[in-house]
């Protein structure tokens, strides 16, 4: 039995996100086409894991996704605010925050591309506000 998708997204389990990442998934063509992992932290397990087991279960994911479902992209999701990495009253200011969300995404990119050269990596940084109203961003 054959069955492929397009994509894989690993995101923060974070409730804020379930219906804007959903949204997210939709205006990108991915929703219904992609593997979707959802763990605290987004891409902190596989940068600063409490335990390697972790960090081997985000990869052990993304080896069946590419596997078993041949998918062509990865997407990775920090969003602002994130309780795994200390909220946002960790950084000094907003800017901050979403400039070291940005360096942990571009060190998971690598991390990925090192093991997976072939496939597309986007990386995705949703921005939580105090309205609850959430945007994302795509980072270069």
């Amino acid at each position: 039995m054959e069955h492929h998708c397009k994509a894989f997204i690993l995101h923060c389990m974070d409730f804020r996100l379930g219906k804007p990442i959903k949204e997210l998934l939709e205006r990108q063509g991915a929703l219904g086409d992609c593997d979707i992992v959802s763990v605290a932290g987004g891409v902190k397990s596989l940068l600063s894991p409490k335990s390697s087991s972790d960090r081997a279960f985000i990869l052990s994911q993304i080896d069946i996704s590419v596997n078993l479902h041949r998918i062509s992209e990865i997407i990775l999701s920090n969003h602002t605010d994130c309780g795994a990495y200390g909220g946002s009253s960790k950084f000094d200011s907003f800017k901050k925050e979403c400039e070291f969300h940005a360096s942990e995404m571009k060190k998971a990119k690598e991390i990925i591309l090192s093991k997976y050269p072939q496939l597309k990596v986007k990386m995705i940084l949703g921005k939580i506000f105090p309205s609850g109203q959430v945007q994302f961003e795509e980072i270069g």
